[in-house]
């Protein structure tokens, strides 16, 4: 074996010896095929840039009840506008307060959306009013509430506010006692649309 290993060796040194011109150009050649193989090999096994997603959808959860259809906790990209939860909580009800909402606002992570219902306007039937006996009890619909010293249902009863606006109203007059009733519109989720149902509601 070491023999054989020898006459290979004799073999390819008197190859080169009486080929040398030509063994310069295989050994040019074989270095620049290793070359290319290996460079080929390099960018097979690179990551590249453009070929990564390095987009994450980062994902919301909000809870929305109220006047939709199905109402529940579902989960949404940071991007999400009011209305794409509305579609996937099934739609409005028949009695959603659209005037109340802004269906073009973001949500919020974590945040609780209630859609809330339209207020139902009470009549007074002046003639059942006029035949109510001396032992009868009428009750008054004319009364104001007043956003300073009402409870969180009274203010309930308002067009428009729910559990969070009445909290945020009850929050807000706890450093801030209500002077008139147009500082109404400083508390976060009363624009002129709500405050203009409830102005002539309303006292201080």
């Amino acid at each position: 074996m070491k023999e054989r290993i020898e006459e290979v060796i004799d073999s390819a040194i008197h190859w080169f010896r009486d080929n040398k011109k030509n063994a310069g150009k295989l050994i040019a050649i074989a270095l620049i095929l290793v070359t290319a193989l290996g460079l080929r090999l390099f960018g097979n096994s690179s990551v590249h840039a453009d070929d990564v997603d390095t987009q994450t959808d980062i994902i919301a959860y909000v809870d929305i009840s109220g006047e939709v259809k199905n109402p529940g906790i579902y989960e949404v990209d940071v991007d999400t506008r009011l209305f794409e939860v509305i579609e996937m909580a099934g739609g409005l009800s028949s009695d959603a307060d659209l005037d109340s909402i802004n269906q073009a606002d973001y949500v919020e992570d974590g945040q609780k959306i209630i859609i809330p219902a339209k207020q139902a306007e009470v009549q007074v039937d002046s003639e059942s009013n006029n035949n109510t006996g001396s032992s009868g009890t009428s009750t008054s619909y004319n009364s104001k509430i007043n956003i300073n010293t009402a409870s969180r249902d009274e203010l309930k009863q308002l067009t428009g506010v729910g559990d969070v606006i009445a909290d945020r109203i009850i929050e807000y007059r706890e450093s801030n006692r209500f002077k008139s009733v147009d500082e109404l519109k400083n508390v976060k989720g009363i624009g002129d649309s709500i405050f203009d149902k409830n102005k002539d509601r309303i006292t201080v």
